[in-house]
């Protein structure tokens, strides 16, 4: 079983070089397949049935931060921080805000090479 597994993650990295649905799902907590498309994922995540569960309102910066541990690139503010994963040519950022005592407030996702979905605030 192990084998197949393996092979079907090789398959993957064909359609998703550098990071796979699978990956930002399992950093957020969810469980996403790396046979969706990028649009269906986009269109997951901002589904508000699937809340992410390694993420909650009021949590500390330093907890919420720790999730994101397949991030490409991982940038921090004294207000936000932001995560971003890279997708065929799209980078997609998760933006973190904070309130004064480091507490998590809101999570924003963002898909600036995207025409058809704007930014959304994820439910936490």
């Amino acid at each position: 079983m192990h084998l197949i597994e393996t092979f079907y993650r090789l398959v993957s990295r064909f359609r998703y070089p550098v990071s796979l649905p699978e990956e930002v799902a399992s950093d957020l907590g969810l469980h996403v397949p790396n046979s969706v498309s990028f649009q269906e994922f986009i269109q997951y995540l901002s589904s508000p049935e699937h809340r992410p569960t390694k993420l909650r309102r009021d949590m500390p910066r330093i907890l919420a931060e720790s999730a994101f541990e397949s991030a490409l690139k991982k940038e921090s503010f004294k207000s936000c921080s932001f995560f971003s994963y890279y997708f065929n040519k799209s980078w997609l950022v998760f933006a973190l805000h904070y309130d004064p005592e480091g507490r998590l407030r809101r999570v924003y996702l963002q898909c600036p090479n995207c025409i058809s979905q704007e930014g959304f605030d994820i439910p936490i």
